[in-house]
């Protein structure tokens, strides 16, 4: 079973709090298994690009638009 996060942009003053960074592009994945580093697909709140983002990460900033995403607290 998967974890499953909903995200939102980020409107906020300064930058979220807690893990995160730049998003990297799902179309330039590592072809080859690479260390041990566990990334997930998130949708960019902003432009609805998918991207690749770390698995404990609680923000990212979206690598095509440069919009801040925050995880949605429900």
């Amino acid at each position: 079973m998967t974890d499953e996060k909903n995200w939102e942009k980020w409107e906020g003053p300064g930058g979220p709090e807690g893990k995160g960074g730049t998003s990297i592009a799902a179309s330039s994945g590592p072809d080859e298994v690479e260390g041990r580093n566990r990334q997930f697909v998130a949708v960019c709140a902003t432009c609805g690009m998918q991207t690749y983002i770390g698995a404990d990460w609680k923000w990212f900033t979206c690598w095509k638009c440069g919009g801040t995403n925050s995880e949605m607290i429900a």
